[in-house]
């Protein structure tokens, strides 16, 4: 099952020098880059505004926790399981069975 995983930056823990959090941002961006080549992450996305995004993947629980623990404390993140247009027909028909 897919989990989308949406995310917001805390700020509060950005480092204050401009050099420093450039670095921070551009060792997120390799960490994301290394998950989207290892297929582990289906397809990432981020907002202009580099304050929140998502991510869509199939991992399981623990392996999702082990991609999203590198980034605390500096990104908030929200996990939700989503159905694929096959597994919503596939349970409607279910239903239409039952009824």
């Amino acid at each position: 099952m897919m989990k989308l995983i949406t995310w917001e930056m805390d700020r509060s823990h950005a480092p204050a020098d401009p050099a420093e959090r450039l670095k921070l941002t551009m060792a997120h961006c390799e960490m994301v880059k290394k998950g989207i080549d290892s297929g582990k992450t289906k397809i990432w996305g981020m907002n202009p505004g580099a304050n929140h995004g998502f991510s869509v993947t199939d991992g399981d629980e623990k392996e999702i926790f082990a991609m999203i623990a590198q980034y605390i404390p500096h990104v908030k993140f929200k996990v939700e399981s989503m159905l694929s247009i096959d597994e919503v027909i596939a349970t409607l028909k279910g239903m239409m069975k039952q009824g």
